[in-house]
């Protein structure tokens, strides 16, 4: 499972928690995305969404990109990413695999239009209470 939201300590902010079969697809889908022929190529996950008070069913759009972007819809999160933060991705999420944390959890910083300042990303380990307000 994947799940994701903005804040809680600011709208700049973009966590995705992971349990092992999330982080596993993450993983394959980013595996694919740096193996692709083309530079317009992209992966799509299956995701939820936490809102303040509610979760509904989204999507996250991995795609390459010369410099990592994001754009958040209502029922989706892309990020485009660079081939060195795919990288760093894949590195992160096979040190999840192995040892069972993400330490630290800081990921990348994300440029988003209309915002001020870059988006940072956070990938985290999908906890209980999260994972209860998600199914909910």
């Amino acid at each position: 499972m994947i799940v994701y939201h903005f804040g809680p300590h600011s709208a700049d902010e973009l966590t995705l928690y992971f349990d092992l079969v999330g982080a596993e697809a993450m993983l394959a889908a980013l595996k694919a995305l740096a193996t692709a022929g083309q530079d317009a190529a992209s992966e799509e996950l299956h995701a939820t969404r936490l809102h303040e008070t509610s979760a509904a069913a989204a999507r996250i759009v991995l795609a390459r990109s010369p410099e990592d972007a994001m754009v958040k819809s209502d029922s989706s999160v892309r990020l485009s990413m660079a081939d060195e933060t795919v990288d760093y991705a894949v590195i992160k999420l096979r040190e999840f695999l192995a040892s069972g944390d993400f330490s630290p959890a800081e990921f990348a910083a994300f440029v988003r239009e209309g915002r001020k300042y870059d988006t940072q990303v956070y990938f985290c380990v999908l906890d209980p209470a999260t994972a209860a307000r998600a199914a909910a």
